[in-house]
């Protein structure tokens, strides 16, 4: 068990009915004539909207950097990446989001009980250096490394922040975005599409909470918030896009009403927005944020979050 709260021994909990398919299928971009919670957004592959100020303000400059190192081998299915036999018995995809009986419906999600949804920092500065590599870089390792043990046991889903640029963020459901999924697709997607990403442009994290505030009305319409759901922001620096710093906070707030525990990580260049990260985390239940000095200390946190 990680060190993080939440709510636990629930055991499996998946979508049931013929409405969650319906939600199901509008969260993996496949028409279902329904209203979705983007009702207010833009289809996939634009910004979240809502009234929400998008306007370039003080945007971080342009940065280098690129992918991350070579990739971490991919267990098989059901066992660790050093190849040995997880505990806790057959933890494999196909009966993961639709075990227990007739009627239910295969989402294709992770076989445990946690949900992950990651707010990804990818403004300008992650392109500076850190440890003789760039900040993004050394993010993106440490996320794969944390969660590599366990892709079978988890359901993932990621925003990353801006995209495409500058002060925007897409939806979910967009093909720039990764909607959620079992920890085993996530993992291979995130190889197959790493050379698309790179940090650009400034942070507009009012629009990316915005963004995962929708997401998450899509979870609980899929009954991922029955279970235990997280969300983990990964960050290098202060909102720039005309953020609203109340809504900032405002939402892990309202999240963490409903069981969802967000947590925070403040990578260097965050000193200036340690506050701000702080309010963020004890909104969202998990007390502070987690400033980071060490690409170590990354792993470490980002281990526990997945867990």
């Amino acid at each position: 068990m990680g060190s993080f709260g939440g709510r636990c021994g629930r055991g499996e909990v998946r979508a049931r009915s013929l409405s969650a398919l319906a939600c199901a299928l509008t969260v993996l971009g496949v028409a279902c004539g329904g209203q979705s919670s983007h009702a207010d957004s833009t289809s996939a592959g634009g910004s979240a909207s809502g009234g929400v100020t998008t306007e370039v303000a003080g945007a971080e400059s342009s940065g280098g950097g690129g992918g991350s190192a070579g990739p971490i081998p991919i267990p098989p299915e059901g066992g660790s990446a050093s190849g040995g036999a997880s505990s806790g018995g057959d933890t494999s995809v196909p009966e993961a989001a639709g075990a227990g009986g007739a009627g239910d419906v295969d989402l294709g999600l992770g076989a445990g009980d946690l949900t992950v949804l990651v707010v990804f920092d990818k403004s300008g500065s992650m392109g500076d250096h850190w440890d003789e590599r760039s900040k993004w870089q050394v993010a993106n390792e440490a996320f794969m490394k944390a969660i590599v043990d366990v892709l079978d046991n988890l359901t993932i889903g990621t925003i990353f922040f801006p995209v495409p640029a500058n002060c925007d963020v897409d939806v979910l459901s967009a093909p720039t975005q990764m909607g959620f999924m079992s920890g085993r697709r996530f993992y291979e997607n995130w190889l197959d599409t790493a050379e698309t990403r790179g940090p650009n442009g400034g942070t507009p994290l009012e629009l990316a909470l915005r963004t995962a505030d929708a997401a998450i009305q899509e979870a609980r319409e899929l009954g991922l918030l029955n279970a235990r759901f997280r969300v983990v922001v990964v960050t290098d620096g202060e909102p720039s896009c005309n953020d609203n710093r109340d809504v900032i906070t405002a939402l892990p707030a309202a999240w963490h009403e409903l069981g969802v525990e967000t947590v925070v990580m403040g990578l260097p260049g965050s000193a200036t927005a340690l506050k701000l990260l702080d309010d963020i985390a004890a909104a969202g239940g998990t007390e502070k944020a987690q400033s980071l000095a060490d690409p170590s200390q990354l792993d470490h946190g980002l281990y526990d979050a997945v867990r």
